[in-house]
């Protein structure tokens, strides 16, 4: 009885000790970005603390997050029309969009270091989507919102792909 209640008390050491060491490394990792609050939603849906599986979860998450935005862009477009400044969002975030699929592609194919580059090619579309124009039905033009959460996704690919290559 003892013996199995030192084991269970071993294994509870043990994986909160793994935890706080996770979460340390998420806290370092999320620091290192303009939103540590977003960055922690997304690398809380990890399922291992590896960092494979929080670059897995990056990865999928900003593929999954610029689709929707993209989405969102054509959604807006279809509604109301094009004016210049969002018909430039909508070819900014299908670039967006094809290096976030990329980069799905060469995690899925261990090509980790590759992942660096094509967040370059992320950060450059998200700077051609300027955000100086009306989006009807919106206060406040909510691609300034999507360009910070693709920022942020963008930070967090680059960070995690170095330290799961070094």
């Amino acid at each position: 009885m003892y013996r199995i209640l030192f084991i269970f008390l071993a294994i509870t050491l043990v994986c909160s000790i793994a935890e706080a060491n996770t979460q340390q490394t998420v806290d370092a990792i999320c620091k290192q970005t303009i939103d540590i609050k977003f960055c922690n939603g997304i690398l809380a849906k990890a399922t291992s603390p590896s960092m494979k599986d929080l670059l897995k979860v990056t990865v999928t998450e900003a593929e999954r997050i610029s689709a929707d935005t993209d989405s969102f862009i054509v959604t807006i477009i279809t509604k109301v029309g094009s004016g210049p400044g969002l018909q430039k969002c909508a070819e900014a975030y299908a670039r967006v969009n094809a290096s976030f699929t990329n980069a799905v592609s060469l995690f899925n194919n261990e090509r980790y270091a590759e992942i660096n580059g094509l967040m370059d090619e992320v950060s450059y579309g998200v700077g051609i989507c300027k955000t100086d124009f009306n989006v009807p039905g919106y206060n406040i033009n909510p691609m300034i919102e999507k360009n910070r959460e693709t920022n942020v996704l963008a930070a967090m690919e680059k960070i995690i792909s170095r330290m799961v290559t070094s």
